[in-house]
């Protein structure tokens, strides 16, 4: 295939071209039966006028071989014959076609005279309306039936036409996030030999850009992470120093320092993370796992964090919960919404994790006795780097402002949803659901 126009005006001319000859060939069939028996008629009322000087003499006989039209003959102004439905009166006083009323009909009446002879022959205007009627409706019908044939193999034309756009439409509903290879068609037609070539190229752009923003991201972290480390040791043989030669830091410029490298570093993980969990980078190793035995793992490795904090945490619901997902993904999922309750809860807080199957869903619920979040700010929350209250938290606790849209990313990767609500512990309410295994 070439280009879909030509074949899709080939095919269709040629259909076209063959329905209207059989149309026509059976609209000829039909006109024909129609014109043969007129003129059987005509046979009729003929072979009747000729056989008229052989019927006995009583001008009132009649015959039965011209029922449908009607027949005079006259010789020397006498009535020699007539047929059954024909009076016996002259029906027309001029040669030539005229039209007459008689026996409860109106009639197309011919005469011709012949020396002492006259034939008057008429035929029923209604039963000649009737055969034109017919003669066109014989016409017309095979036209008419053979349109949803036509209908159908355009459809079908059109099909197998459109099929190479089809097929491209279907590649590309079906490429996932992290195919970025190039479309192929077994045979690619003029029309859409530009659109395959601008797409391929398009998606070789594309992955060349991820790349290079993955090898940034790695670059930028690697580049990063060397000085804020050496920047930790230095100012901690810093603040060593200055504690043993006795020096007072009434503004605490030291621990400010350190809060904010740590904050720094805190950032650059984040960033990272974020940048591994984005979906269009995100490559889900997708195994069945527990998600309930999941989140018991969490609580065990924050539950030093927590206890320095003197808060109680509890975890319910079932003892197995088996889902599909990405068990890094899933576990950096549970950790930002635990840490987020433990930072935001205030010493002796509670803090309260639900896992539970609900159908065919896996529920996980985390709920704090913090101060929560305002109504209003739920749908905020989830956008990169913000926070409510800024850097001026009323928890004093500092963040980047990641850690939710993280969450979301990794939910969103697993088909799932996330909702914000009110602690019936008094703070914030996080509602997680995930798909269970198929």
């Amino acid at each position: 295939m070439t280009s879909i126009r030509r074949y899709l005006v080939t095919l269709l001319i040629a259909l076209l071209t063959l329905t209207s000859f059989l149309a026509a060939l059976q609209s000829y069939r039909l006109s024909s039966a129609q014109a043969q028996k007129l003129f059987d008629d005509d046979l009729k009322a003929l072979a009747a006028s000729v056989l008229a000087p052989y019927l006995p003499d009583d001008p009132h006989s009649t015959s039965t071989l011209a029922e449908a039209n009607a027949i005079q003959l006259w010789q020397g102004g006498q009535l020699v014959y007539h047929s059954a439905q024909t009076p016996e009166t002259l029906l027309s006083a001029a040669d030539g076609y005229s039209e007459q009323n008689f026996a409860g009909k109106r009639w197309q009446t011919f005469r011709q005279s012949i020396d002492d002879l006259t034939v008057i022959v008429a035929q029923p205007l209604q039963d000649r309306l009737a055969l034109s009627d017919q003669v066109v409706l014989a016409s017309i019908y095979p036209v008419v039936l053979s349109l949803p044939l036509q209908a159908l193999l355009i459809w079908l034309l059109v099909g197998r036409g459109l099929k190479p756009l089809l097929e491209l439409t279907r590649q590309l509903t079906q490429k996932k996030a992290d195919d970025l290879t190039p479309l192929q068609l077994e045979q690619t037609p003029t029309e859409l030999d530009p659109v395959l070539s601008g797409t391929n190229q398009l998606l070789v752009r594309l992955d060349d850009a991820f790349a290079r923003e993955k090898r940034f991201a790695a670059d930028v972290a690697h580049e990063l992470r060397t000085p804020l480390a050496v920047l930790q040791v230095n100012l901690h043989n810093a603040q060593q120093r200055w504690q043993d030669a006795g020096l007072a830091d009434p503004d605490r410029i030291m621990p400010a320092l350190q809060d904010g490298v740590s904050r720094m570093s805190a950032l650059i993980e984040q960033i990272m993370l974020l940048n591994r969990t984005n979906p269009a980078h995100f490559s889900a190793k997708l195994q069945r796992l527990d998600f309930a035995a999941l989140c018991r793992e969490v609580v065990i490795d924050l539950y030093p964090q927590i206890e320095r904090r003197h808060q109680q945490v509890a975890l319910e619901g079932d003892e197995l919960v088996w889902l599909d997902g990405d068990a890094f993904a899933l576990k950096l999922l549970v950790v930002n919404l635990l840490g987020n309750a433990s930072k935001y809860t205030p010493e002796h807080g509670q803090i309260q994790l639900k896992v539970v199957q609900d159908g065919q869903k896996a529920r996980l619920l985390v709920e704090d006795s913090g101060p929560g979040i305002a109504a209003e700010e739920y749908s905020r929350v989830f956008e990169r780097f913000y926070r409510v209250g800024g850097d001026r938290h009323q928890s004093g606790q500092p963040g980047s402002g990641l850690g939710l849209a993280i969450v979301q990313d990794i939910a969103l990767l697993h088909q799932g949803t996330l909702a914000l609500g009110r602690s019936a512990l008094g703070g914030l309410a996080v509602t997680l659901e995930l798909p269970l295994c198929h």
